[in-house]
């Protein structure tokens, strides 16, 4: 268990508190590009607990600025993006994607008022089929941003299949990739002759973990005994400061992404990639549920209709604790241990449970919870650091480290993971790690 103290460093990511200021030093993925149409409507989002704008101008630069005019208070959403810039509805004050006021029609023309009014505005950037936000104090020479290797393959070779706000704590959401051990509970299938679509399989419920660190973060294994005598090992990542990094399928690599909107809920993305051939499937989120009960969709199913007024407005899951997570309780009882129609919401069912900032000093963890134990002293020791004496936290100054990849594998006994991984964990090769018996290994949905 966490200090009532440790909780709420860990947890509150509004401005000026610890765990914010970490956060605003990295730069975030938050809209897809087609979200964002130059000249277009402006978006309402909320990041590290901000309400924002996001926008592009007429040369198509994402821009990101406070949500409400300094005039009066009115809110920029109303206004009109045009001629690079953003101009307010109620008296015409513009802004340009630095925020800086670039007219202001309603003053006298020999008025220069307009040159002491600027608003907050942060730096956007365009990469790997996302936009970045990054609300650092380093505006003007921002670092760079994370060379994640699907940033850098081309477009057929990833799909962004998963956007949704969580309603939940960005903390509690990350810790669910750090637990290898809940896969094949939550989402299993019940019986292991049935189809894998129904969800996971494996004879040996519990794992060995071994933990490593790394300079973007952390490296987990978790190591499971097969009924053959070889060894099964999943790995996993985490990368400063929200990513979780954890096995798919052969030559395919997940991650998932968590976006503290506040310190209630989350941006929740998800992302599929393979170094050396196209990925099935399609390229955006969809919405469709499986026509067959039982069989797991991927994402998170349909969206509620748009939220207006509200922040990703387009991003709020009709799966919610309202509906129940859309759980078949006939599906439960015949199919798969839950009856909730995707991996995503599963977990989002159990997370969202926790409550909006989950009471970690009234947890009880156990040995398989290492890696989570483990994550949350790496955040707490780097956002303590960063506070006392100013030190970048990991990744910050390197992004170059994102380039890793994750896999599941089988490996005779004795093997050391670590050798035979190291090429496709770090990017050296393009050729998926062969199992014990000399094939490459199964999916990870697939595994007795």
């Amino acid at each position: 268990m966490l200090s009532q103290e440790d909780t709420e460093l860990l947890t509150r990511i509004g401005p000026g508190t610890a765990m914010g200021e970490l956060m605003r030093q990295y730069w975030h993925p938050v809209a897809y590009p087609w979200e964002l149409e130059p000249d277009g409507q402006p978006q309402r989002i909320r990041i590290l607990g901000e309400d924002l704008l996001a926008w592009r101008d007429t040369n198509g630069t994402p821009a990101f600025t406070q949500a409400r005019c300094p005039h009066r208070g009115a809110s920029l959403y109303f206004g009109r993006n045009e001629d690079g810039g953003i101009r307010c509805a109620y008296h015409g004050w513009k802004f340009d994607p630095s925020g800086a006021c670039v007219d202001m029609p309603n003053e006298r023309e020999e008025s220069n008022f307009k040159h002491k009014v600027k608003i907050t505005a942060y730096r956007g950037a365009d990469f790997g089929g996302l936009v970045w936000i990054y609300m650092g104090p380093h505006q003007s020479g921002p670092p760079g941003i994370p060379q994640f290797e699907w940033g850098l393959v081309p477009e057929e070779q990833r799909s962004h299949y998963r956007k949704v706000v969580y309603e939940c704590n960005w903390m509690q959401a990350l810790e669910g990739e750090m637990d290898s051990t809940h896969v094949y509970f939550l989402h299993s299938r019940l019986r292991r002759e049935d189809t894998p679509k129904y969800g996971t399989f494996h004879t040996s419920l519990s794992a060995q973990f071994h933990l490593r660190d790394a300079e973007f973060g952390m490296t987990y294994a978790a190591e499971r005994l097969e009924e053959d005598g070889n060894t099964y090992w999943r790995t996993t990542h985490f990368l400063f400061p929200a990513y979780g990094m954890f096995p798919g399928a052969e030559n395919s690599i997940p991650l998932s992404i968590y976006v503290p909107i506040d310190d209630e809920h989350t941006l929740h993305m998800g992302i599929r990639w393979s170094p050396s051939q196209p990925v099935a499937g399609s390229r955006w989120p969809t919405p469709e549920l499986s026509d067959e009960p039982g069989i797991l969709i991927e994402g998170m199913g349909p969206m509620k209709p748009e939220q207006k007024g509200r922040y990703f407005a387009k991003w709020w899951p009709e799966a919610s604790p309202e509906t129940d997570f859309l759980m078949d309780l006939d599906v439960k009882k015949t199919k798969n241990a839950t009856g909730i129609p995707s991996v995503r919401l599963q977990d989002s069912a159990v997370l969202w449970s926790m409550g909006p900032i989950m009471d970690r000093t009234l947890e009880h963890l156990c040995t398989t919870d290492s890696a989570i134990i483990k994550v949350r002293r790496k955040l707490l020791a780097a956002a303590r650091q960063l506070r006392e004496d100013g030190t970048p936290p990991p990744g910050v100054e390197h992004p170059e480290l994102y380039n890793v990849r994750s896999c599941n594998v089988s490996l005779p006994p004795g093997a050391n993971w670590e050798e035979e991984l190291a090429d496709w964990h770090y990017a050296r090769t393009k050729e998926y790690p062969r199992s014990a018996t000399g094939e490459r290994s199964a999916p990870a949905h697939t595994r007795r």
